[in-house]
């Protein structure tokens, strides 16, 4: 053998293991970041967290002045003002002496589509 060629070996066998070690490096780092279980995969599910979390405070909100609601329309205190109010809207009473003022609605954008198929 030629003294190059020896030189060659020598040095690619004296690179051969600091390159394996980069490449198995290199492989790991990549799937912190990028895997399933990565650095960018976590930032993911702290956003949906997030989400959740003021989904969750939101529907909570709801909930609870909803059971206010309810309790005051319970048997055992009974609210007559909400009782009255309720009645009014279900069943469209009113008292003789009340003035009803009717508001007309704005149309639906699906009736408006529906009326301008029509004249069409």
């Amino acid at each position: 053998m030629s003294i190059d060629k020896r030189n060659f070996l020598r040095l690619s066998q004296k690179a051969c293991a600091p390159f394996l070690a980069f490449v198995v490096i290199g492989y790991f780092i990549y799937h912190s970041i990028q895997g399933d279980r990565g650095i960018l995969a976590w930032l993911r599910l702290q956003d949906r967290l997030s989400t959740h979390q003021q989904q969750l405070t939101e529907v909570t909100k709801t909930r609870k002045a909803l059971e206010a609601k309810i309790s005051c329309l319970r048997p055992e205190s009974l609210d007559r003002d909400l009782l009255d109010q309720r009645v009014r809207l279900q069943l469209g009473y009113t008292h003789p002496d009340e003035i009803v003022i009717l508001t007309l609605e704005e149309p639906s954008q699906e009736s408006k589509e529906k009326s301008q198929e029509s004249g069409k």
